[in-house]
């Protein structure tokens, strides 16, 4: 017979476990850079603090996707698992193949490397026979447009139609090298820099793709298949703590995810954000996001929508909102992020540091 505190103890962790339902489940996205600490800080990780990620996914049994099997999640009508991640590299950084695939070879953890065809082979990244040599031991191979130039910047006197082909063109490039150098590669593409706007989220529609951003958050139901976040893992953002927080967020319940044109200009230079959440029992009162200058203005319009808009101008560059929300009776987080893209008061792009 059942002790009471055994019984106690099947009540908590019945109620423990049920607090997110099998629905607000999604997967997290991981995103690298160079693994080293002879490398840019800003993009890049300790091989230290990398292991100790890939050992936390094995010891809490965490499910490492491959990106097909990412789509496939993402696409079907069927509701995604708990712990299910993605890992992918940007760039192609020979660190890459020195430091961490030895490593994920050593797990089986299947990995996708966004990489830019034109630097094949220079200094610092990867050769083509580097990249077949982990295709063959679970790499997916995939596109980082062809010269890793910023989409969203026409050229002096350059039309709308000109540059929607060049941009167009960079893309169609890249995938035609991969093909011929890789075989088949599934049409997946992460924006450099992170950036997008309207127009080319509708472009790479047209053309097949799945993108991939570099905002944060869980990817979900209702992502949208062009620009799917992913949580950037260099710099600052690095430790286990962090990681270990990002790892077991959960998609924001929203009604409907908003895909906004990120493109600020004059004279809005606070931007809102506004957030529909589904028909449910959230902390809602317990929702926050933060932007420039922290926490954003945060209006309620109903029971259900809320507005954020930043207490200060959003600044020349790449910015975001990120919001978060406790879920119920855990120390788990759901997790919205915004990228927002603001050029000089001139019209004139900033440099890139």
């Amino acid at each position: 017979m059942i002790s009471a505190i055994q019984y106690l103890r099947l009540v908590l962790f019945l109620l423990f476990t049920a607090t997110v339902s099998a629905e607000e489940f999604g997967t997290v996205i991981l995103q690298y850079h160079h693994v080293d600490t002879s490398t840019p800080a800003i993009t890049s990780i300790s091989i230290d603090d990398f292991r100790s990620h890939l050992d936390y996914l094995s010891e809490n049994d965490y499910y490492v996707q491959t990106a097909r099997e990412l789509i496939s999640t993402l696409s079907s009508d069927n509701e995604i698992p708990d712990k299910r991640v993605s890992i992918t590299f940007d760039d192609a950084y020979k660190s890459i193949y020195t430091n961490a695939y030895p490593l994920l070879k050593q797990k089986r953890f299947p990995f996708t490397i966004f990489v830019t065809t034109d630097l094949i082979g220079r200094r610092h990244y990867l050769s083509a026979d580097q990249l077949r040599e982990m295709q063959q031991h679970g790499a997916t191979i995939a596109n980082h447009t062809h010269s890793h130039t910023h989409l969203l910047r026409m050229k002096t006197a350059e039309s709308n139609d000109a540059w929607l082909l060049r941009v167009k063109a960079e893309i169609e490039q890249a995938q035609a090298i991969l093909e011929s150098e890789f075989g088949e590669t599934p049409r997946l593409l992460a924006y450099p820099y992170g950036e997008y706007n309207q127009q080319v989220l509708d472009l790479v529609g047209q053309m097949g793709f799945v993108g991939f951003g570099q905002q944060s958050g869980a990817a979900g139901k209702g992502s949208s298949l062009l620009v799917l976040p992913r949580f950037p893992l260099s710099g600052i953002y690095t430790d286990l703590n962090s990681f270990r927080l990002k790892i077991r967020t959960l998609p924001m319940p929203l009604h409907v995810f908003p895909v906004l044109d990120p493109q600020v200009s004059e004279p809005t230079s606070q931007p809102t954000l506004s957030l529909q959440f589904k028909q449910g029992n959230f902390r809602l009162h317990q929702l926050s996001c933060y932007g420039p200058g922290g926490l954003t203005d945060l209006r309620q319009l109903s029971a259900t929508e809320f507005i954020a808009r930043s207490k200060v101008p959003v600044p020349v560059g790449r910015s975001r909102y990120n919001c978060t929300m406790p879920v119920n009776n855990s120390d788990r987080f759901y997790w919205f992020s915004q990228l927002w893209i603001r050029k000089n008061d001139d019209g004139t792009w900033y440099p890139e540091l």
